[in-house]
């Protein structure tokens, strides 16, 4: 049996439905905008609410990365 894969179509949905990302560039999928989005709300936090949406937006993509490191091809594959 093959391992599942996954396309960028299918990383921007899952982080379209994922509301810690919400606030966030999801669409199209480009992790680097995405995580420079991210690491700019956590510069310029101000509040316990700015700094746990950063947090929350983090931890969601650190599920991302290991939902890429498991099911997107790579060009060593």
């Amino acid at each position: 049996m093959s391992k599942p894969t996954l396309t960028e179509s299918d990383l921007t949905v899952i982080a379209e439905g994922t509301p810690a990302l919400d606030p966030f560039p999801t669409h199209p999928w480009s992790r680097e905008k995405l995580l420079a989005a991210v690491l700019d709300l956590h510069l310029k936090a101000k509040t316990k609410a700015d700094r746990d949406a950063f947090q929350q937006a983090l931890g969601a993509i650190q599920v991302l990365d290991a939902l890429i490191r498991l099911y997107v091809k790579t060009n060593d594959e």
